[in-house]
C-alpha cells in the first residue's frame, strides 16, 4: 500500500478531518474526529483545547497504527473568521469566538474610523478587539488555522486567506500601514498559502509517531481549501458550492473587490480567487421539500423549460451576493399548484442567481467563466446541472474532490515543491 506522503487537516465547527495524500496526489484515506459543540445561546464560543485534544487523539491513533511513518508535510485549514487570542507560550486565555460570532461590531464601527480600504474585511479583527477590550484578552490574535501552526511550531505565522478577515491586503500582501501602527507586533506574520513556516516540533513528531523535519505550510481558509481540492486550476474556473446556501469562487487574472456586491478576492497561488455568496440554496429548497420529493419530483422537471416564474428564493429575509441587500424578501410568488413546477422554479431561481454571481464578477473586472465545477448535495441532481448548464451558458461538471482536508493536503505538497 501506498504510504502518507503530506496531510490536510480541515479544523471545523464540530470536528475535524484529515486527508492523507500519496506522492503521486491520490487520496489514500480520510479519518474524523469530533469534538463537543455547546448548544444556544452558548453555541457561538467553543473551547480551543476540545479541538487539540480531538487532534491529539486521532494522531496518536494514526501514529499507532504506522500511518504517519513517512509524512513529509501537513497543512491546516479552518473556519474563515473565527477567533482567539494565545498567551506568550501559545495557549488560549480564553474561548474562541466562532465565524458567526454577532460580538464586535461596536469594534468594527471604531475599525471603519481607520484609514482603510472601504471594502476591508474586518470582522474577525473586530472579534479580537472585543476579545482585548470588553474580555481583557490582550494576546495576540490567531485564527483556528494559525493556532494549530503555532501548537506545532512555536511560530506565531498565518496565511493570507485567513489573514484577509483581519484586514491584510491580498493584492500588496501587507499589513495596511493604519492597522500596523495601532497593533504593532502583536499581528502575525503572514505567508503565502502552501509554503513552509517551519519543522514541526520535536517533542510532537516522536508523540505520534511522525519522522523529524516534516514540515508545517500555511495553511488556508475552509473554503479556499474546497477550491484547491475541486480541480480548479486554470483562469476561468468556476467551483460552485450548492449547499444550504451558494458560493462562488472564480479563478481570475485580476483581483476584484466590492463590498456592495458582497465580493472579494483571495490570493489563489499566482492568481487570485474571486469570492462571493448568496442566502439562496439548499435550506429555501429543505423548506417546502423532504429528500425524498425533490427526488421523485425532479424526474418530473423539465430542464430545456424557461425560467418565467422568475424567483429569488431565500429563506428568509436579507441578501449578501451578488447584491447586498439587508432587507430583501423574498420571491417566490406566483406559486403553481403542480409541486414539480414549483420545484423547477426555485431551481431555476437559484440557477439564475449564480449566472448573476458569475457575470458580477466579471463586470467588475475579473476572469469570464468558461467552466463550473460543483460540489455539495445540488451537485448531485442530473437535472440541475442540466438547467445550470442552460442558464450559465458553460459546462458544468462535478469537482474532483469535495473534502476540504484534500485541498490543505495539497498545499502541504507545495511546501515540498510537489504538485498534486
Amino acid at each position: 500500500m501506498a504510504a502518507a506522503r503530506h496531510l490536510g487537516i480541515d479544523v471545523g465547527t464540530s470536528g475535524l478531518r484529515i486527508a492523507a495524500l500519496d506522492v503521486t496526489g491520490n487520496c489514500l484515506w480520510l479519518e474524523k474526529a469530533d469534538w463537543p459543540t455547546p448548544p444556544p445561546p452558548d453555541g457561538h464560543e467553543q473551547n480551543p483545547t476540545d479541538w487539540w485534544a480531538a487532534f491529539d487523539r486521532l494522531m496518536g491513533h494514526l501514529g499507532e497504527e504506522g500511518r504517519l511513518a513517512e509524512v513529509h508535510s501537513l497543512a491546516f485549514a479552518g473556519t474563515s473568521g473565527t477567533v482567539l487570542t494565545i498567551d506568550a507560550d501559545g495557549w488560549p486565555q480564553g474561548p474562541a469566538l466562532m465565524y458567526d460570532d454577532p460580538q464586535g461590531r461596536e469594534q468594527l464601527v471604531k475599525l471603519r474610523r481607520l484609514e482603510l480600504d472601504p471594502d476591508a474585511q474586518l470582522s474577525a479583527l473586530a472579534r479580537w478587539r472585543f476579545l482585548a477590550e470588553e474580555r481583557g484578552q490582550a494576546g495576540r490574535p490567531v485564527s483556528q488555522a494559525d493556532w494549530f501552526v503555532t501548537r506545532l511550531t512555536g511560530q506565531h505565522v498565518s496565511d493570507s486567506n485567513n489573514a484577509l478577515k483581519w484586514g491584510f491586503d491580498a493584492v500588496t500582501e501587507r499589513w495596511p500601514a493604519a492597522l500596523l501602527d495601532r497593533f504593532g507586533d502583536r499581528l502575525p506574520e503572514v505567508r503565502r498559502p502552501g509554503t513552509a513556516v517551519a519543522s514541526i516540533t520535536p517533542d510532537l513528531a516522536r508523540r505520534w509517531g511522525l519522522p523529524e523535519g516534516v514540515i508545517v505550510a500555511a495553511g488556508t481558509t475552509d473554503s479556499m481549501a474546497a477550491l484547491w481540492a475541486s480541480g480548479a486550476s486554470e483562469e476561468g474556473d468556476g467551483v460552485t458550492s450548492l449547499g444550504s446556501t451558494l458560493a462562488l469562487k472564480l479563478i481570475s487574472e485580476a483581483p476584484v473587490s466590492d463590498a456592495a456586491s458582497g465580493v472579494y478576492s483571495h490570493r489563489f497561488g499566482h492568481r487570485f480567487a474571486v469570492s462571493g455568496a448568496s442566502n439562496t440554496g439548499g435550506r429555501v429548497l429543505a423548506a417546502f421539500f423532504d429528500a425524498e420529493a425533490l427526488a421523485s419530483l425532479s424526474e418530473s422537471v423539465d430542464p430545456a423549460a424557461p425560467d418565467t416564474l422568475g424567483y429569488w428564493p431565500l429563506a428568509g429575509r436579507g441578501e449578501r451576493f451578488p447584491v447586498v441587500a439587508p432587507e430583501m424578501s423574498p420571491r417566490l410568488t406566483p406559486r403553481p399548484d403542480d409541486p414539480a413546477a414549483f420545484l423547477g422554479g426555485l431551481l431555476r431561481g437559484i440557477a439564475r442567481i449564480e449566472a448573476l454571481g458569475y457575470r458580477r464578477f466579471a463586470a467588475l473586472g475579473g476572469t469570464a467563466v468558461r467552466r463550473v465545477l460543483s460540489s455539495g448535495g445540488g451537485a448531485r441532481s442530473p437535472v440541475f446541472s442540466r438547467i445550470r448548464e442552460r442558464t450559465l451558458g458553460v459546462p458544468v461538471q462535478t469537482a474532483e474532490h469535495t473534502e476540504a482536508a484534500v485541498g490543505a493536503a495539497r498545499l502541504a505538497a507545495l511546501s515540498k515543491g510537489e504538485s498534486t
